[in-house]
C-alpha cells in the first residue's frame, strides 16, 4: 500500500469515533470498460522511480488535472508525481497509456491541511499537454450558478474494494451509479442530513462539512462508498460530460450504513478552477 493511500485512510480516521476504524474505495462497484471514463486519471506517487496509484484525478484540460489537496500535502517530501491516463487496468500497456510529468501543483488557499478539512481541492499542471484520443478526454466544468444538474452520477476510481483495516486495491477501474437528487430536484442526502449522520458517527464532535463547498452521496443503507485510494476521484453526470464532484472523505469502514461520501462541489469552485487551469492554454 502506497504512503498516500495510507494517509487517505488516516485522513478520516482522525474523525472516527473510538469504536470505528478510520477511511477514503468504490465499494459495491463494477469494472469499467476501456474508454468508458476517458476523463479519469490515476495520481501516481513516485519514490526513487517506483510509481504506484495514490489518488484519483479528473482531466479538465490538456495541461490540468483536478484532485484532492491532501493527496499533495500529506505526501512524503521525497515523492514526486506522475499522472497516468489512457488506461482502465493500471497494468495495461496499451497504445493510449501515458504517464504525464507534473510541472507544479496549485492548492486551494482555503485548505488548511487538516484532516477532512473543507476546500480539499487542487490542480496539477502538467509539463507537456496530453494527447486526446478515445481513451483520454477532458470533462467539462459546470457553470458556477449550477447548484447541481443530475439526479444520478457516476463515481469511478481505483480505490480499495474492502472496508477492512487493510485496503485491497484493484488494478481495474471501478465505477458505480449513485443518487444525487430526488425527482423534485432536492438533494437525495440534504446537507443537514449529511451533517447529522457524521455528528452521530463522530460522537458529538463537530464535522468538517462546508454547506457551500461540499455535497454528499449515499446510500445511507451502506454498501456503496468511496474508500482508500479514491481521494480526488471524479463524480460525473451519467453521460460523462460534466464534473459534479471530487471525492474528499468519508467514514470507516467504507460502505458502512449511515455514513455518506463527501465531495467537493465543483460548481462552487468553477471560477477558481478556470482561473488557474486555462491561463497558459489560450
Amino acid at each position: 500500500m502506497s504512503a498516500l493511500v495510507l494517509l487517505s485512510v488516516l485522513l478520516v480516521g482522525a474523525y472516527a469515533a473510538p469504536k470505528d476504524v478510520p477511511s477514503v474505495r468504490i465499494a459495491g462497484g463494477d469494472e469499467a470498460e476501456p474508454g468508458q471514463f476517458p476523463y479519469q486519471a490515476s495520481v501516481q506517487l513516485c519514490i526513487q522511480d517506483v510509481c504506484s496509484h495514490a489518488c484519483g484525478g479528473a482531466i479538465i484540460s490538456e495541461l490540468a488535472v483536478l484532485t484532492a489537496a491532501h493527496c499533495i500535502t500529506q505526501a512524503p517530501d521525497i515523492a514526486r508525481y506522475e499522472i497516468l491516463v489512457g488506461v482502465v487496468d493500471l497494468r495495461d500497456d496499451n497504445p493510449e497509456r501515458h504517464a504525464a510529468r507534473v510541472d507544479y501543483a496549485i492548492i486551494h488557499s482555503g485548505y488548511t491541511g487538516e484532516n477532512a478539512a473543507p476546500h480539499d481541492i487542487a490542480i496539477f499542471k502538467l509539463s507537456d499537454p496530453l494527447i486526446f484520443n478515445d481513451m483520454v478526454q477532458p470533462i467539462n466544468l459546470p457553470d458556477p450558478e449550477d447548484e447541481i444538474i443530475e439526479r444520478n452520477g457516476f463515481l469511478s476510481g481505483w480505490g480499495s474494494l474492502t472496508g477492512t483495516d487493510v485496503p485491497i486495491m484493484p488494478d481495474t477501474l471501478q465505477f458505480t451509479e449513485v443518487p444525487i437528487l430526488e425527482p423534485d430536484g432536492k438533494f437525495k442526502i440534504p446537507f443537514d442530513e449529511c451533517r447529522d449522520a457524521f455528528d452521530e458517527i463522530l460522537g458529538g464532535r463537530e464535522s468538517p462539512l462546508d454547506f457551500e463547498a461540499n455535497i454528499c452521496t449515499g446510500p445511507l443503507t451502506g454498501g456503496v462508498s468511496i474508500c482508500a485510494g479514491d481521494s480526488g476521484t471524479p463524480l460525473a453526470d451519467v453521460r460523462g460530460e460534466t464534473l459534479i464532484g471530487i471525492a474528499t472523505w468519508t467514514a470507516n469502514p467504507c460502505g458502512r450504513p449511515g455514513a455518506p461520501s463527501v465531495y467537493n462541489k465543483i460548481s462552487f469552485y468553477a471560477d477558481w478552477i478556470r482561473s488557474y487551469s486555462f491561463e497558459e492554454e489560450n
